[in-house]
């Protein structure tokens, strides 16, 4: 279910509402072009696990009103103001691809608040030696046009992936089946409906225009306005062999760097495949302990 709600500073936050609306609440922040709808599929898992899984729009995307000048900590004020507003003092978080650095700042910021993370196929601080090898040229290419400053063609680049998600959405998909890894592509082949529902959630990103997507990228490939070797929440790491769009050193860099990090390598799964076939395992990860042990004996039964 969708809501919204205003903020202090009168920004409009949405977001959505998956599995158990009475569950252990979970926030999950969606990957770079995506939104709240694109945690959609996660919702029969998050129901069987009694999660509560809410998804927010960051700043101008989906419907949540564009912030001038934001920074990655700023996101952890946002999700402050939302928890507020729905009463959860105690959570877990969760981010996918593009997602991590705003999982990183909200730890950062509440520590106390968080019980554990997870970050999933995960990008990382550009600066960081290797951080695009092995990366999908088109990825590489936008990175590299986000650094530019005062350089239109990222906003051209932009304005073209929302033309074709609203007039060609089938050419985007047939896209995926050319270019991405194996794993991925056989994926959308046994289940066509998840490449549906990525180019629904990314439509909805485009919604109110570019501005918020072209903003977020500029964000990536800034320094980080984050010190991890400060977060102490135990963090999960879900990476991909196989992942074209955040490879596998990513896992091994944030392994290094967070303190309390655990890797979870899956050599033959891709950036799309990964979160789809581990979804169970990547959520369940998330719950309390006494909510774990009462999950695994009702799955048991």
């Amino acid at each position: 279910m969708d809501f919204s709600m205003t903020l202090p500073d009168n920004r409009t936050l949405s977001y959505a509402i998956y599995g158990d609306p009475v569950g252990q609440p979970v926030f999950y922040f969606h990957g770079g072009q995506e939104s709240r709808l694109s945690a959609a599929f996660l919702h029969e898992t998050a129901l069987n696990l009694r999660i509560r899984l809410i998804a927010p729009d960051r700043p101008g995307v989906g419907q949540s009103d564009f912030q001038p000048e934001r920074r990655f900590i700023d996101w952890s004020q946002d999700i402050a103001w939302l928890a507020q507003e729905l009463d959860v003092q105690q959570f877990s978080v969760m981010g996918l691809s593009g997602g991590a650095p705003h999982v990183l700042a909200v730890l950062q910021a509440m520590p106390d608040r968080v019980h554990r993370a997870s970050i999933v196929s995960g990008a990382i601080p550009y600066d960081v030696k290797g951080s695009t090898k092995g990366m999908w040229f088109p990825v590489k290419m936008i990175h590299y046009f986000a650094r530019r400053k005062n350089d239109k063609t990222l906003r051209k680049i932009m304005q073209g992936e929302r033309d074709q998600l609203f007039n060609a959405p089938d050419k985007k998909i047939r896209q995926f089946q050319k270019y991405l890894p194996k794993p991925d592509r056989e994926l959308m082949l046994e289940q066509p409906e998840v490449a549906t529902e990525f180019i629904r959630g990314s439509q909805e990103a485009f919604s109110k225009g570019i501005d918020g997507v072209v903003q977020e990228w500029r964000l990536y490939v800034q320094p980080w306005d984050i010190d991890l070797a400060q977060i102490h929440v135990p963090v999960s790491l879900w990476y991909g062999g196989k992942d074209k769009m955040a490879p596998p050193q990513r896992g091994l860099y944030l392994e290094k760097n967070l303190p309390r990090a655990t890797l979870h390598e899956l050599n033959d799964e891709g950036h799309f495949s990964l979160i789809h076939r581990y979804q169970y395992d990547i959520l369940s990860d998330l719950l309390q302990p006494d909510t774990v042990s009462a999950t695994e004996t009702a799955r048991e039964l």
